[in-house]
Formats: C-alpha cells, sequence, structure tokens
C-alpha cells in the first residue's frame, strides 16, 4: 500500500476509534448522541470496506469479520485494523485502548443476558 494512502487509512481508523469512544460516553444517558457517534463510525466503515473489497457489511473473502465483542460494527472495525496490522498505530482514546473498548462493549453485549439469566451472548 503507497505510504500516503496507509497514512490516511490511519488516521480514519482513528477517528473511527475514537467515534467509537464517544459512544460510551453518551451510553446510558444520551442515546440520540451515542446514535450519532455509531453512525459516523459506520460511515467511515463503509467507506473502507468498499476500498478493501467493493461492498459494505465485512464481506472481504480475504479477511473475514470475527465475532469478538458482539457489538457487529465494531467487530468490523476490528477486521478492518487487522487486515493490514495497524493495531499498534491506533493510539488510545480517553484512556481506552482496542482491547479495552473490545472488551467494553462485550461486556455491554452480554449484560443483557447475564440480567435476564440467559447467558453470554459472546464469550
Amino acid at each position: 500500500m503507497a505510504k500516503q494512502r496507509e497514512l490516511n487509512r490511519v488516521k480514519i481508523l482513528q477517528i473511527i476509534f475514537e467515534d467509537f469512544q464517544q459512544i460510551t460516553q453518551w451510553l446510558p444517558n444520551t442515546i440520540e448522541n451515542s446514535l450519532e457517534y455509531h453512525h459516523k463510525a459506520e460511515q467511515l466503515i463503509e467507506i473502507l470496506e468498499v476500498a478493501d473489497c467493493g461492498s459494505v457489511g465485512g464481506f472481504d473473502n480475504a479477511n473475514p469479520v470475527k465475532r469478538i465483542t458482539g457489538y457487529e460494527l465494531y467487530d468490523r472495525f476490528l477486521a478492518l485494523v487487522h487486515k493490514y496490522k495497524d493495531e499498534d498505530k491506533i493510539k488510545k482514546s480517553c484512556g481506552f485502548t482496542l482491547e479495552s473498548l473490545g472488551k467494553y462493549f462485550k461486556t455491554i453485549v452480554n449484560l443483557r443476558g447475564d440480567i435476564l439469566g440467559y447467558g453470554k451472548e459472546v464469550e
């Protein structure tokens, strides 16, 4: 990948990561703000997905999305990060790392099942 394109991709990935961090700041008090950041992240993810494989939704056969957190959009983001091994290029945002933010979303996804007694959705 050309150097400038790589820098732009990492910059977009960083913006997406910061959007996900913003989601955590607005839950559960101001859902509409959380949704705004979800949609911003989704739009940028779709741009990168189209650039990678020509379609949206995480259907890159060379780099399939893995169910890691149970939050499909964050899992699609992680697939984009892992595709070119950009994990070390994503800087912390408000204390969150890629891993700790994934743990946060995994906890949120599993919380409902824990409370209702039907178990975890994601291990």
